[in-house]
């Protein structure tokens, strides 16, 4: 890297104010084209915590003042930067403020916003799925993973080995999926 960029590091490194930092690190990644990755790597940071410092430049001289009057945190910033829309972020920020928000109630209401769902209701039972993984490995000779989020659920099933074996053990899955009453596969 160049001293100029290194100098620039430095000075992030230094810079305790995140609004400081976030306008120095997008000067480097979008004026120096410096990649994302790499300046993390010379911040010793993880590129998705970078990511969330960038964010912060969207945000608006009101919700900075909120942040330095200490009114709101900065984990609620991160959490508010994810909106895309500033009348977004203002509604937020007003609800926060409004109602006293942790991060977590937070998170909740730009989870609403960002991807239209709520986090009520309760996660498929670990025993279920537990039991699911076992019979489909037994049945259909397949690995089964899955992952629980406050917006999804995904079953990722896999089948290794040699490709006339899957594609049979994947026919015969699909039979049985497509044999469950109302339901039509084809």
């Amino acid at each position: 890297m160049e001293q100029d960029v290194l100098d620039y590091i430095e000075q992030i490194k230094k810079e305790s104010d995140y609004f400081g930092k976030t306008k120095l690190i997008n000067f480097l990644i979008h004026q120096k084209n410096i990649r994302v990755k790499d300046l993390a790597k010379a911040l010793e940071l993880k590129p998705s915590y970078l990511c969330h410092i960038m964010r912060l430049h969207k945000l608006s001289e009101i919700i900075m003042d909120g942040y330095y009057s200490q009114l709101i945190s900065m984990s609620h910033l991160f959490v508010i930067s994810l909106l895309q829309s500033q009348t977004d972020i203002m509604d937020i920020y007003e609800i926060v403020l409004r109602d006293s928000l942790t991060v977590l109630q937070t998170e909740e209401l730009v989870r609403g916003k960002l991807h239209a769902v709520t986090s009520e209701g309760e996660y498929v039972d670990k025993n279920k799925i537990e039991k699911l993984k076992l019979q489909i490995k037994e049945i259909y000779n397949a690995q089964v993973k899955a992952v629980q989020t406050r917006t999804k659920t995904k079953l990722l099933i896999e089948w290794k080995g040699s490709r006339g074996s899957r594609k049979q053990d994947v026919e015969r899955f699909l039979r049985t999926i497509g044999n469950q009453p109302g339901k039509d596969l084809e």
